[in-house]
């Protein structure tokens, strides 16, 4: 437990004080958004790679993805799907999240929007 009696609000603090702290504050929230943003452009990167595993490439074709759209983010639009389609409530909120993304009215379809319109005609009742 933290003794509340030792903490110091920030408008009690004097100007010079209240600068520091806000110095270190604004720091470290540019540290942790290069973070999030090199892990972002990672993600981005590994998702947009082909896919190398074969037998995966031969999955990601049987449910319609082929040529520049069979990559990592496919495999993951696939194995997302599948988790929906065989029950699990997390998935089925998640690929509802991902398709809800954009509101009516907006002309633009979601990638994963995308994804699942080039992916239904292909679809059959057994599971890939």
């Amino acid at each position: 437990m933290s003794n509340d009696k030792n903490l110091i609000p920030l408008n009690e603090r004097s100007k010079e004080a209240q600068r520091e702290i806000q110095s270190k504050g604004g720091k470290a929230a540019a540290v942790s958004s290069r973070r999030r943003k090199a892990l972002k452009e990672s993600m981005d990167m590994l998702l947009s790679m082909p896919i190398s595993d074969k037998r995966k490439l031969l999955k990601a074709a049987r449910m319609g993805f082929e040529g520049e759209n069979a990559d990592n983010s496919a495999l993951v639009v696939i194995a997302l799907f599948n988790k929906a389609i065989s029950g699990d409530v997390a998935a089925i909120k998640e690929l509802r999240s991902m398709v809800d993304e954009d509101k009516p009215g907006n002309d633009q379809l979601s990638e994963a929007q995308k994804l699942l319109v080039l992916m239904a005609p292909k679809m059959n009742s057994k599971e890939v």
